[in-house]
């Protein structure tokens, strides 16, 4: 029998769970963390606590209790049972959001990851800069193991200094069909807002089962997406899995607009221009690096930026620019001492501001720092979220200077707070009000329709989306489900 086990993203947005099961063969579409569950319990300054972290979220609804799926190094230590043999074949994620992607940390490393090239080097990205206690997505540290000391008795916690293990992640082509277990899984390209992101076609003994993952039809690449739905229905689906997170909307601002838009708000301005926008949407990337070689600026990023794109060009992407493009520039703020852009000061002692990583570009010759934007503010667009406006300060912002919002509108009460601290420092260096100027990553509710209508599978599961009957609007078999259920199909 085939069915469907649904642990997270139904009737919200994000954090994608499904267990898939057939033929013998138990496969995991996407594994994400939904940001506004974690919320609802845990902040930045109260995260999950990691020594009992699977045992806690799975208490609070956040993990499935799924035996067999677990890290075996925490299930220990958490007094978990669990099996010698693992009891899913594959994980598959559409992409690498981390409501897709995010809890993979907890699985086990010996469980298959099967990710597009543009996803794995996203994934060696974050396993690279880190910022969260949860990365281990490509490579693997195992925690909580004691191990003898080397020069005298006793023992001491295993590190990463210890050495790495490899999580088994391989990466598919798109368009070639390719085995978990006894299923055969064919990937397409779809445009969503980063590289890599995929819709899957999967046969199994009932016929063939849509996974639509996270996608658009108005991005730079909407015939990824028409493709991937030619593709779709060509396989006449038994059951469609679709997103619907912004179903109740009707716009679609391109990435046309964006640019468009940008590059006239920026025109005969003499000051610093600073966007807001995705850290890892490339192509948002690539639109403000458009933006600004036509209005004869280069536009600065920071370093996990530069980290990502030749992480992207070692896997054959060659449409975004080099990290060393003659119009992209490297921003290094002041950290630790603030000592980089002083005088006098020896390059060792300015590096160890830095982790090792960030050294690798710090001495690339077009690496900026806060001093050379503030004496040549018309120059550059800078990309900089809102975890960094602190370097306004070292910036001044001269008058004609203008801040970009290219991301979306807050959803929740947290965001909304942030909100009204983002805008007490725009207004501080008179960068207030924000211009918006914005293109979703997810297709609006009359491409949705489309893209349902000419599929036409037999059953249509909707996921990721907090409106799910609005799509029995358009087809006549809408299949409502409830988290935590099995279901035949």
């Amino acid at each position: 029998m085939t069915s469907l086990s649904f642990y997270g993203g139904v009737g919200k947005i994000g954090g994608n769970k499904i267990l898939l099961e057939d033929k013998g063969t138990r496969i995991l579409l996407d594994f994400g963390m939904n940001f506004e569950e974690q919320a609802s319990y845990f902040t930045e300054f109260m995260p999950p606590r990691k020594f009992s972290s699977i045992k806690d979220l799975i208490a609070l609804g956040m993990l499935p209790d799924l035996k067999g799926i677990y890290r075996r190094d925490y299930c220990k230590h958490n007094g978990l049972n669990y099996s010698e043999r693992n009891s899913v074949d594959g994980v598959l994620i559409s992409h690498a959001h981390l409501d897709h992607l995010g809890y993979v940390h907890f699985l086990r490393r010996d469980i298959p990851v099967h990710v597009s090239p543009e996803s794995k080097a996203i994934m060696s990205l974050f396993d690279t800069v880190g910022g969260g206690a949860y990365n281990d997505f490509c490579k693997f540290n195992p925690s909580f193991i004691f191990i003898p000391k080397k020069r005298s008795d006793g023992v001491k916690r295993r590190t990463a200094r210890d050495g790495l293990e490899e999580r088994v992640v391989n990466d598919f082509s798109f368009n070639k069909p390719f085995k978990i277990g006894n299923l055969e899984v064919t990937p397409y390209r779809v445009d969503h807002s980063l590289p890599g992101a995929a819709g899957f076609v999967i046969n199994t003994s009932i016929g063939n089962v849509i996974y639509t993952g996270d996608l658009r039809f108005h991005g730079r690449h909407k015939d990824w997406s028409d493709y991937f739905v030619e593709k779709a229905a060509e396989s006449e689906p038994v059951c469609m899995l679709s997103e619907g997170t912004r179903i109740k909307d009707s716009s679609a601002r391109t990435e046309g607009y964006v640019e468009k838009q940008s590059t006239k708000l920026i025109k005969d301005k003499k000051g610093v221009v600073i966007a807001n926008f995705p850290i890892r949407d490339t192509d948002r990337l690539l639109t403000f690096y458009k933006t600004a070689v036509s209005n004869n600026r280069s536009l600065v990023i920071e370093s996990r930026q530069a980290l990502l794109l030749d992480l992207l060009r070692l896997e054959g992407v060659t449409e975004l620019p080099a990290s060393d493009d003659e119009f992209i520039k490297i921003f290094f703020p002041r950290k630790g001492w603030g000592l980089i852009g002083r005088t006098g000061v020896p390059e060792e002692q300015v590096a160890r501001d830095y982790k090792s990583w960030e050294k690798e570009y710090l001495n690339q010759s077009n690496v900026v720092t806060a001093g050379d934007i503030s004496k040549n503010q018309g120059k550059y667009v800078v990309f900089m979220n809102y975890f960094q406006l602190n370097n306004l300060l070292d910036i001044q912002p001269v008058p004609g200077s203008v801040h970009i919002r290219s991301i979306c509108e807050p959803f929740s009460e947290e965001m909304e707070l942030d909100e009204k601290r983002i805008n007490n420092w725009l207004r501080k260096f008179n960068l207030y009000p924000q211009n918006k100027i914005h293109a979703s990553g997810h297709a609006s509710g009359n491409h949705l329709f489309k893209m349902v209508e000419s599929i036409n599978p037999k059953l249509l599961i909707p996921i990721h989306t907090e409106f799910p009957e609005l799509y029995k609007e358009v087809h006549k078999k809408v299949k409502l489900v409830n988290e935590g259920k099995k279901y035949q199909l």
